[in-house]
């Protein structure tokens, strides 16, 4: 009980208006993991059994809002948005692999060059264990 309620204050935390920094989070297992509607939450101090964590800055939410989520958004349905956190199972993750490799075809910020890549090794680690990635603006 205690740990759903630091997810509710965190998920809180994300809507009130307060700077988000960005996170991708891979779920490697979920068995056991609380769940915030559809999303799972890998704990604060989660083991490297259920999932891995990047954090990045808010400058890189922004970054990701505009190149990322607006295409993403459109091919997977999402309405992922700024303080928001969403959840991209394994179908979702195929589509955004495909989209991540014509992205880099395209000339990139270096920013991007290294969030795009800790992205696609999330999501193809995701892929191969039939889980998925949080990704949290």
């Amino acid at each position: 009980m205690e740990r759903q309620g630091l997810i509710k204050k965190h998920i809180l935390k994300l809507r009130s208006g307060r700077k988000c920094n960005l996170k991708f989070e891979l779920i490697k297992d979920m068995t056991g993991l609380e769940m915030y509607g559809d999303i799972p939450c890998l704990p604060i101090d989660y083991d490297e059994k259920e999932g891995e964590r990047f954090l990045g800055e808010e400058s890189d939410s922004w970054l990701l809002l505009d190149d990322f989520v607006k295409n993403i958004d459109k091919i997977c349905t999402n309405d992922l948005d700024y303080g928001d956190v969403d959840y991209f199972n394994k179908s979702k993750c195929i589509i955004i692999k495909s989209w991540l490799e014509e992205r880099k075809k395209d000339p990139l910020s270096d920013r991007l060059q290294i969030l795009y890549q800790v992205l696609e090794e999330y999501i193809e680690k995701a892929i191969t264990l039939g889980t998925g990635v949080v990704i949290g603006l």
